[in-house]
């Protein structure tokens, strides 16, 4: 999955001369992916009230590999954005089904084992980058059919997965004030994650950047969210969730508005996702807590990961037709204060 969806990024130039598109144009293919996912995430939570887990799983995954397989021959931009709409599809259901099935399990480092669990998922996003700018040019074909073929070959390993996720029937099917505040936290974060790892590729080259050091530099991004959420299971259990979300929500803040600075842009964009690592399976965690009984309450920030990643690519895509792509760091970092101030509400209003 990480490959996958952080080689959308550095596709966006090969898919202008591919299909004929503009660079605004081709960045709608995220959009579209995280369009996909939003349904997708809406049937698993559906599915997991009535089906255990491992069906979700394999069903998601089967979606996810016949997308791919679908990318890898489509030979016109309706076409090709239909298949990304399936990959997204498959997607977002197994962000879903994986990241519960973890959050809700027992044991005090949950929120160690789901930081692992998104650092493995991370660290399939360093690859993406690299093996686009490697085969994408001359094998794009081959690239996305080998894509679905390893995704197929994985697909048995879900059959040893048991069990479901824990539904309270007696809680209120909308969410409250609590969620709401996670929801929009959430939507924020993500925008933040796929419009770095969509656009920085794009905008380093506009400072100057030559397109394969951005193309690594954008894999250096992802390998940086690996190793903050594998360090991250070295903070002791005894911290809160909240105090691990509030402090890297800030901290990312303030690298992307040093990433406005075009000598300082690659290291920044780097440090930005060292810091931002540990916020979104913390932040799960952190809500699963304070709602263990309901799964349906997390299951609302997938949801709000879909509408994240629909918006924030779409919105810069935007300011980038109107402004150029030189304001991404700086949309990206006045993202980041919203994000922040709405995970400090939310840590008010679960304390009161």
């Amino acid at each position: 999955m990480g490959v996958a969806v952080s080689a959308y990024g550095p596709l966006l130039e090969l898919l202008t001369r591919r299909f004929g598109v503009s660079l605004p144009v081709a960045g709608a293919t995220i959009s579209v992916h995280f369009a996909g996912a939003l349904p997708g995430v809406l049937i698993a939570a559906w599915a997991a009230q009535r089906v255990d887990a491992r069906s979700i799983v394999v069903a998601a995954g089967a979606v996810g590999a016949i997308g791919l397989a679908a990318v890898a021959v489509a030979f016109a931009w309706p076409l090709y954005l239909a298949a990304v709409f399936l990959v997204g599809l498959g997607f977002g259901a197994l962000v879903l089904a994986l990241n519960q099935i973890v959050a809700f399990s027992a044991g005090r480092r949950r929120a160690a084992l789901l930081n692992a669990l998104n650092a493995a998922y991370s660290a399939g996003a360093v690859a993406g980058p690299l093996l686009v700018a490697a085969f994408a040019r001359d094998h794009f074909t081959l690239l996305y059919l080998a894509g679905a073929v390893v995704w197929f070959a994985v697909m048995p390993g879900a059959f040893g997965i048991v069990g479901r996720l824990p539904v309270d029937a007696a809680a209120p099917r909308r969410p409250g004030k609590l969620v709401w505040t996670f929801i929009a936290a959430f939507v924020l974060y993500v925008a933040i994650e796929t419009g770095t790892g969509g656009w920085m590729t794009s905008h380093l080259q506009s400072v100057g950047v030559a397109y394969a050091q951005s193309a690594t530099l954008t894999s250096a991004f992802f390998l940086a969210i690996v190793v903050g959420r594998l360090l991250i299971t070295l903070v002791p259990a005894s911290v809160p969730e909240s105090y691990v979300v509030i402090t890297g929500a800030v901290a990312a803040t303030v690298a992307l508005a040093l990433a406005t600075v075009g000598a300082a842009a690659p290291w920044a964009y780097v440090a930005a996702g060292l810091v931002m690592a540990p916020i979104f399976p913390t932040g799960v965690v952190w809500l699963a807590r304070l709602r263990p009984a309901d799964s349906r309450a997390t299951s609302y920030l997938y949801m709000a990961t879909s509408v994240g990643g629909v918006i924030g690519p779409g919105a810069i895509g935007l300011v980038i037709a109107r402004a150029g792509v030189g304001w991404t760091p700086a949309v990206l970092a006045l993202v980041g204060v919203g994000m922040s101030a709405a995970f400090a509400l939310a840590a008010r209003r679960s304390t009161a």
